[in-house]
C-alpha cells in the first residue's frame, strides 16, 4: 500500500494529511483524540492528524516526498493509539531518474508519444506522454505506478487512447519545484543524474 502525505501549516493549519485512496470521496469519519480516520463505507481512504507538531516537527510546505523511519515510527504510535493499522515504510519517494530509450508517435493522436523508459529496473516501462520535448535519450523524472503526486493525485496504470501506460514522465511544475510554476514540458536532467536513482532522495 502506498500513501501520500501533505503538510502546510500556513494554509491548512497544524494538520498532517495522509491520503490512501485519493480517488474515493469519504462518506463518514471516526475521531480518536487528534486522529480523524476517513472512510468510504468500511474502507479507510485517508487519515488526518491534528496538532501534529506536538509529537513531531515536519518541515514541509505541501507535499512530503518521503517519511523517514524515525518520523514514521512516531506517527504510527499515534495511529495505533487510534486503533488503526500502522502505515508501512515506503522505500523511496517513487520518483526515479529515467531515460527515454525508444519513442514513437501514438497512431491515434497528433501529440502523444509512446515511450519506452529506463528507470533502472530489468524491464523498461511503457509510458504514453504528451510533452512537446519528449525525445530519444532524454533524461527526465518518472513517477512510478501508484506514486502520489504533489497535487494529491495518484499515478495508476491505465490506457491513453487504447495504449497501456505505466507511470508518468514529469514536468518541473508537476513536481512542484520552485521556479517551474509557468514552465511547460518535461524536466530535463543532465548527465550528473544517474538512471534509477531516486530524484528526491539520492
Amino acid at each position: 500500500m502506498r500513501y501520500g502525505c501533505y503538510y502546510n501549516h500556513k494554509t491548512i493549519g497544524d494538520i498532517l494529511l495522509i491520503e490512501i485512496k485519493p480517488s474515493i470521496f469519504p462518506n463518514r469519519y471516526e475521531k480518536h483524540d487528534d486522529v480523524v480516520a476517513l472512510y468510504k463505507d468500511e474502507e479507510l481512504v485517508g487519515i488526518n492528524i491534528f496538532n501534529i507538531s506536538d509529537i513531531v516537527k515536519i518541515k514541509a510546505n505541501g507535499f512530503i516526498h518521503h517519511l523517514n523511519k524515525e518520523v514514521l515510527n512516531v506517527i504510527n504510535i499515534k495511529i495505533k493509539n487510534a486503533r488503526l493499522s500502522e502505515l508501512p515504510y515506503q522505500e523511496g519517494s517513487g520518483f526515479k531518474v529515467a531515460q527515454i530509450i525508444d519513442i514513437e508517435e501514438h497512431p491515434d493522436s497528433d501529440h502523444l508519444h509512446i515511450c519506452k523508459v529506463d528507470v533502472g529496473k530489468e524491464e523498461p516501462l511503457q509510458i504514453v506522454c504528451g510533452a512537446y520535448n519528449a525525445r530519444l535519450n532524454l533524461k527526465c523524472v518518472c513517477a512510478l505506478p501508484y506514486t502520489f503526486m504533489p497535487d494529491g493525485k495518484q499515478i495508476v496504470p491505465g490506457k491513453l487512447l487504447k495504449i497501456d501506460s505505466y507511470g508518468m514522465l514529469c514536468s518541473g511544475r508537476e513536481l512542484a519545484l520552485d521556479g517551474y510554476e509557468k514552465i511547460h514540458g518535461l524536466l530535463e536532467l543532465d548527465d550528473t543524474y544517474k538512471v534509477g536513482d531516486d530524484f528526491f532522495l539520492d
